[in-house]
């Protein structure tokens, strides 16, 4: 709709950010004040509305953020499904005080440092963008399922990197293109399939049901994650106990090499775990360590734990009987 400039309100000295629109174009003005209407952390502050030799400007918060769009793929899922919690509440918010969006897509979600959402743009009526819902693309009226479809087809861009439609035209005929089991798992695919059903009735009956579901998801990896995170930690200190042992036998054995071979595996084990080696024998000191991490953790100590055993074996065999 027109150039946003970072700007300095005078009164109170606060850095702002000034949407200008274009000369008798009411767009702008009136998504400022749909905007406004929704007070909540995860919807962009609008701060003041008003002209300029005929143009309009809306005045709001000044973000550091980056849109979805430039943003997408994440790091980790988990971070995707809090991306994906924080829309899901803004939007919530929104529904709460009669306030539909109309226009989620990928780049009216903003990301700032922390991963803090913000939403903007709110008052959207027409669209025909591969976001919006079939009865949106019928010219028929913006309702609450309506942002529940455009949510779900913004999630699987998250998800994936592509939206799920190839053409505007293809989401009031096809189904959505599939997710992959290894962009999310089948609970998810699910429930995002069923918040892009074609007709709005089969949808969530709100918004807060397909946080429900996602947040479903999400407590589920928290527990796949904490139980491989344990069997991670007792590896890592197996390993300890190993090279202890390693050190004791290659003691008795006289192996001249043995301290320094034993202080240079607990240095690499160290470095390569810092995590672990931090918290000590501690295991909450460790702190939050996202599943692809933790499942990468586990499988690379037991190769090193499977190195360290051998290393015992053999010396335990070349001491014989030796006391």
């Amino acid at each position: 709709m027109g150039p946003v400039y970072a700007a300095t309100d005078d009164t109170i000295g606060r850095r702002v950010a000034v949407r200008l629109g274009k000369a008798g174009d009411p767009r702008v003005h009136q998504q400022a004040k749909v905007t406004g209407q929704v007070a909540h952390p995860n919807v962009v502050s609008v701060l003041d509305l008003g002209e300029e030799e005929g143009v309009p400007f809306a005045v709001m918060e000044l973000l550091d953020v980056t849109p979805l769009t430039a943003a997408s793929p994440l790091a980790s899922l988990d971070q995707k499904l809090d991306v994906m919690r924080q829309v899901c509440d803004g939007l919530q918010a929104a529904h709460d005080r009669g306030v539909t969006h109309g226009g989620i897509k990928p780049s009216h979600v903003l990301l700032q440092s922390g991963g803090i959402v913000k939403l903007i743009d709110f008052g959207v009526e027409k669209r025909a963008d591969v976001f919006a819902s079939p009865e949106q693309l019928a010219r028929e009226r913006v309702t609450e399922r309506t942002d529940i479809f455009s949510a779900a087809a913004t999630f699987q861009f998250l998800l994936t990197g592509r939206p799920p439609f190839v053409s505007p035209a293809a989401a009031t005929t096809e189904q959505p293109q599939a997710i992959s089991s290894a962009d999310a798992p089948e609970t998810l695919s699910r429930a995002l399939l069923k918040a892009m059903d074609k007709d709005p009735r089969r949808r969530h009956s709100s918004i807060n049901h397909l946080r429900a579901e996602i947040e479903q998801v999400r407590q589920g990896r928290q527990g796949d994650r904490q139980r491989v995170l344990i069997a991670a930690f007792d590896r890592y200190r197996a390993i300890e106990e190993l090279l202890a042992e390693r050190r004791a036998l290659g003691r008795r054995l006289r192996v001249a090499s043995i301290e320094s071979e034993c202080d240079a595996k607990l240095a690499g084990l160290a470095a390569r775990f810092p995590e672990f080696a931090r918290a000590g024998v501690d295991i909450s000191a460790v702190g939050e360590l996202d599943a692809a991490r933790a499942s990468e953790a586990l499988a690379e100590l037991q190769l090193f734990h499977n190195d360290v055993a051998a290393e015992v074996s053999v010396l335990k065999a070349a001491g014989g009987g030796r006391r």
